[in-house]
């Protein structure tokens, strides 16, 4: 509901509308390596930004969120964590989903009655991404790479979420734009690149950030959207006509309908 509805409806007198409400998002962090922001990182150990990242993300969607903190890597801590996210209506995980030693959040989720859908998809970056259900309640994995945590969730936790709320196009606003630059071609999975706009001649130049790396936290700094490369695709030149999967224009627009 936006002003706009809101005053139509007042001025037909209607107190009362059914809405679907918004969905409540708890997000954990997972991993030893990780310290709250504020606290200074010892050898081996990074300070949880993607937490952050996703906080403020889905709050600039209107999604409520829930911080679940951080989890070690101890079995009893992670299980405790991940049922306190049983209570939101959506559970989203960051770091621990691939296959190493200390990924440990499916076997957690599963014993917790986990049911996977999928895990690991053609993208990159965002390879190792996790979604099934325990009974009814939807559960995302994240990679926990930075580029990655923040890519699958505009490909997949936002429409997501968007879905919950009742919206009949959940998936992200396209954008035609021109590329200020060239890019490389697709390789064996689709790529996924972070970019920024820039108004020309009343049209858009898309730049592709600089660092384009999963670990990347400054690929994300003032990006708007992103350009999805396909599988194979050839090389393009500067001033191809591309889609972008749009987050926002320069100016701050929404463009959520």
């Amino acid at each position: 509901m936006r002003a706009g509805e809101i005053g139509l409806l007042a001025s037909a007198g209607v107190t009362k509308v059914r809405v679907h409400p918004a969905p409540q998002v708890a997000i954990l962090a997972t991993g030893d390596e990780l310290v709250e922001l504020g606290r200074q990182p010892g050898p081996g150990q990074i300070i949880n930004s993607n937490l952050h990242l996703l906080a403020a993300r889905l709050k600039e969607a209107g999604i409520p969120v829930s911080s679940l903190g951080i989890a070690q890597d101890d079995e009893s801590d992670l299980d405790q964590r991940l049922r306190n996210g049983l209570q939101a209506d959506l559970l989203l995980t960051s770091g621990g989903v691939s296959v190493g030693d200390k990924d440990q959040v499916q076997d957690a989720l599963d014993r917790l009655g986990f049911e996977r859908v999928f895990w690991k998809v053609a993208i990159k970056p965002g390879k190792p991404t996790l979604f099934g259900k325990i009974g009814t309640q939807p559960v995302f994995g994240l990679p926990g790479n930075p580029a990655a945590t923040a890519a699958t969730c505009e490909i997949f936790i936002i429409p997501a979420l968007r879905r919950l709320a009742g919206h009949r196009n959940p998936l992200p606003p396209r954008l035609k734009v021109r590329l200020a630059a060239p890019v490389k071609g697709g390789g064996k999975r689709q790529t996924f690149m972070w970019g920024s706009l820039r108004p020309e001649s009343g049209a858009y130049l898309f730049s592709v950030s600089n660092r384009q790396g999963s670990g990347q936290n400054r690929s994300l700094q003032g990006a708007c959207a992103l350009l999805p490369v396909p599988i194979g695709s050839p090389d393009l030149q500067s001033g191809t006509e591309v889609e972008v999967l749009l987050m926002r224009l320069p100016n701050g627009t929404d463009v959520y309908g």
